[in-house]
């Protein structure tokens, strides 16, 4: 009876352990960020060889959007899935090579943490590119490096994503010449806590959902959607000038004046069966608004 009561114990040791790790290497933040604002992360790094596989490793306890001397390293329109804003460590290993460039490249990483975490005060991201080569892995860049930080002009919450377009970096930000002087070194931490893995899961988009009628007055417009739907909202905008505030469905969006431009839920996913859309009191209405629902399937 005792061996198998110790039996029993061992094998719940071993479930336990396979479902929680402790982090191993250092992760990065923002130093003063508070736990809801999205952080991008930049460091440039050299590769003399690109004849082998280069590949980029991710672990976060948040949303990460990589990007590889401007272009997007993933394919995936949300990563990791997180349903219900499921806490944990996320990783991945994505092929790189054909964004990588001989010389001098940088790596970006668009950071977005999870709403309403308790464990992970201020989130965490760590990334880290090699080369695979025969015999042996040539490290080109990892969290040891010299990376630098900036506050995105997104604020996670409940409702989804405050976004303000009036951003200096909006448009350049991927690349080095962004480096001026409120760029701040990132700060590197090892946490010394285990924390639940979550699996290595994607959301990408299956189709897009237009609404089929709306009501619009001097003061808001509602367009309603053919049934209650979850997805990323993509609202574009016409009419609009810089600095104006247009409410979407509780979220903010600070209008950089462009003749479209559009509000993008980026790393959350609302569910709604109409869009309501409205302007600060006083100001006008946008002269035109497009509303599409972009559906997701977990892969």
């Amino acid at each position: 009876m005792q061996s198998k009561r110790y039996i029993w114990f061992l094998t719940l040791v071993l479930v336990v352990a396979s479902s929680v790790r402790t982090w191993a290497g250092t992760y990065l933040l923002h130093p003063s960020a508070f736990p809801q604002e999205q952080v991008w992360f930049l460091c440039p790094f050299v590769s003399n060889d690109t004849s082998d596989r280069i590949y980029l490793r991710l672990s976060t306890t948040g949303y990460v959007l990589p990007y590889i001397n401007g272009r997007i390293a993933i394919r995936s329109s949300i990563w990791p899935s997180r349903p219900m804003n499921k806490e944990g460590v996320a990783e991945c290993v994505i092929d790189v090579t054909r964004l990588v460039k001989s010389g001098n490249n940088v790596i970006a990483l668009w950071y977005a943490p999870v709403v309403g975490s308790k464990q992970v005060p201020k989130g965490m991201v760590s990334a880290e590119i090699y080369v695979q080569h025969k015999k042996r892995c040539e490290v080109l860049c990892d969290s040891r490096s010299k990376w630098m930080c900036h506050l995105a002009p997104a604020i996670s919450n409940f409702n989804g994503e405050d976004y303000d377009a009036t951003y200096p970096y909006n448009s350049t930000w991927k690349t080095t010449q962004d480096f001026g002087i409120d760029w701040i070194p990132a700060a590197v931490v090892k946490p010394m806590t285990n924390y639940p893995i979550i699996p290595d899961r994607s959301l990408r988009p299956c189709r897009t959902v237009v609404p089929e009628r709306q009501v619009i007055t001097d003061t808001s417009a509602t367009f309603y959607l053919p049934q209650t739907l979850s997805g990323q909202l993509r609202v574009t905008l016409r009419g609009v000038k810089k600095g104006d505030v247009i409410r979407i469905n509780g979220m903010k969006y600070k209008c950089r004046g462009g003749y479209d431009e559009q509000f993008f839920t980026r790393f959350s996913i609302i569910t709604a069966n109409r869009i309501e859309i409205s302007p600060e009191e006083g100001k006008p209405m946008p002269t035109s608004m497009n509303i599409e629902l972009i559906q997701l399937i977990e892969k």
